[in-house]
């Protein structure tokens, strides 16, 4: 009679491929800051309200303004967390820094609540000049804060 040994796993080659390259790529993951989470939120929103507010919709309004309130929330976690480009500075500079980058995310909000206003009065030519000026702003302090890798 014939015992039979077991056979060694075998995985077919792309198999192999794929299971190598999904490990190196969850090796090479890095987490989120909870500044750069609160970021990706607002980017989100104001994604989608960009797109609702193109061609806005009376009874779509509490979906805008929920949209709005995503991005004002997130900013003002934001606010109070400390850009990690803050760290590489001199310790004589931190301070400085921090300091610019939450009276920028304060003028932030000032916009988000100009925007939330116009969306509750139903004012949509005011609110896409509101984006606007909130695209420019995200964009003067990303420039002047984020971390380029």
């Amino acid at each position: 009679m014939k015992t039979s040994r077991p056979r060694p796993l075998r995985f077919p080659r792309p198999a192999l491929l794929l299971l190598v390259f999904w490990l190196a790529a969850l090796a090479g993951a890095k987490t989120d800051s909870p500044l750069e989470m609160s970021m990706q939120q607002i980017k989100k929103a104001y994604k989608d309200l960009v797109a609702g507010l193109d061609k806005p919709i009376e009874t779509n309004k509490a979906t805008y303004l929920s949209l709005a309130g995503t991005i004002k929330t997130s900013a003002m976690k934001a606010r109070e967390l400390v850009p990690e480009m803050a760290a590489k500075l001199p310790p004589d500079q931190q301070a400085a820094m921090v300091k610019s980058f939450r009276e920028s995310m304060a003028d932030f909000l000032v916009s988000v609540d100009a925007l939330i206003k116009n969306i509750q009065d139903a004012k949509w030519d005011e609110a896409r000049k509101d984006l606007s000026l909130l695209k420019s702003e995200m964009k003067d302090g990303h420039r002047e804060f984020r971390r380029e890798d």
